[in-house]
């Protein structure tokens, strides 16, 4: 331990471990980071240290800022030398057998004091600490990559977690200068469960024939203002990382219809069209030029009318209710109703809003924007895609969805919805 210092353990030095590294020894931490080799450490801190040139050249950190920052930054072999730490971060790959080893050891040797954390974005909290003498002191505390940049940080409270460690994580979230949200232990937790049909859907509507890939980017970008649409993210976050964590979810839950993976993305794994990183996924990057690499027939859809539910949604994002308002319509209402499932169970729905819009890009949160369309509307709109999917589970409304309708609480227009509001 460095005396009159706080001192924070890392364990792993890739992108997430070097990642909360920075952030922590930027925040006045001194950080110790362990992994397979010491090399591997030197070489994360290498990197930061050059991230933090770049800022230091474009004026945004002094010369000597940088220098504390990196000074505060250390490499340990001993897990004996993070026993005082005022918190370990485990930020190893996503193997179940890896962590519980890993937390096995600093279940022994660490401090009273100390907190144990993972930053496990899928697996389970529950499995994790399953054996550990000292569960109240163990939570998930999943930061978001890039994680310098990044504001989020999900605090997951497994089954035995005590309120004084989620208070004291948050403590250190605050002094990382990142906003922690609460959720309690389940696939997913709030962000990568609510945002799974925000992928599903869309790879729904294509491999379907409903609309094709651009289509669907497109409206997504243009009517829900999103920096990316779901083709362009799953090639940018790669095929293999999002179809993990899809499964687990899928698997976890007990394999439910609507988080069930999609098996033309599954093909493209097997292939090994990933995306961006082997420049071809859903687009083909190989010519330097971005084409899509994806079509199937589409269905006639010249018949097609607005329903009366998508022409109320359309106007209230003051758009035409056409094939594009529908096509994003399919996939808001499937996130929505995802994120009220889980403001019903395990987290708050202001913490809901949050996650997505400080993790996922998100312009608004979609518990608030569906205050803001009527939550009669979306009841609506719902009951028009469950008709329309031959009552598929994904657009059965959510029983709080259905209650808060019930009693009149339809969003903005009556102060209370998801969310409370001022008329």
């Amino acid at each position: 331990m460095v005396l009159g210092k706080r001192l924070l353990g890392v364990i792993g030095s890739g992108a997430m471990g070097s990642g909360i590294a920075q952030a922590a020894a930027t925040a006045g931490f001194v950080v110790e980071t362990m992994d397979t080799s010491p090399e591997l450490v030197r070489e994360a801190y290498t990197g930061i240290a050059e991230r933090l040139d770049v800022r230091v050249a474009a004026g945004k950190m002094s010369r000597e800022e940088r220098e504390e920052i990196v000074s505060r930054l250390k490499v340990t072999t001993d897990y004996g030398s993070l026993e005082n730490a005022e918190c370990i971060i485990e930020a190893v790959p996503e193997d179940l057998t890896l962590k519980r080893e890993i937390f096995s050891k600093m279940d022994e040797m660490a401090s009273p004091q100390t907190l144990l954390a993972t930053n496990t974005s899928s697996l389970s909290i529950s499995k994790i600490a399953d054996g550990m003498k000292r569960a109240d002191r163990f939570l998930g505390m999943h930061f978001f990559n890039p994680v310098p940049a990044m504001e989020l940080v999900e605090l997951v409270e497994g089954p035995a977690t005590s309120e004084q460690t989620m208070v004291a994580a948050r403590a250190i979230c605050t002094k990382l200068d990142k906003t922690a949200v609460k959720v309690k232990d389940s696939p997913g937790f709030i962000g990568n469960r609510v945002n799974r049909p925000f992928y599903l859907e869309a790879l729904r509507l294509v491999t379907n024939g409903e609309a094709d890939i651009t289509t669907v980017d497109q409206a997504t970008k243009d009517v829900g203002g999103l920096r990316m649409g779901p083709f362009e993210l799953l090639d940018l976050i790669g095929l293999d990382v999002n179809l993990r964590v899809t499964e687990t979810i899928y698997n976890d839950f007990g394999k439910p219809t609507r988080f069930a993976p999609n098996a033309v993305q599954q093909e493209f794994v097997a292939r090994g069209h990933l995306g961006r990183k082997t420049k071809r996924g859903f687009y083909d990057y190989s010519d330097g030029q971005v084409m899509p690499a994806y079509e199937t027939p589409l269905v006639d859809a010249s018949s097609w009318k607005p329903t009366p539910a998508l022409s109320a949604f359309a106007k209230a994002w003051e758009r035409p209710a056409d094939r594009a308002m529908w096509v994003y319509a399919r996939i808001f209402t499937a996130v929505m109703n995802e994120a009220a499932l889980v403001a019903d169970s395990i987290a708050r729905p202001r913490d809901v809003n949050l996650t997505m819009e400080l993790g996922f890009n998100y312009s608004e949160g979609p518990l608030a924007v569906a205050d803001h369309i009527g939550l009669d509307v979306m009841q609506r709109l719902l009951a028009d895609f469950h008709e329309e999917t031959d009552h598929d589970e994904r657009y059965k409304a959510s029983p709080l969805l259905d209650r808060l309708v019930a009693e009149g609480d339809l969003g903005e227009e009556t102060a209370k919805g998801f969310l409370y509001h001022t008329l």
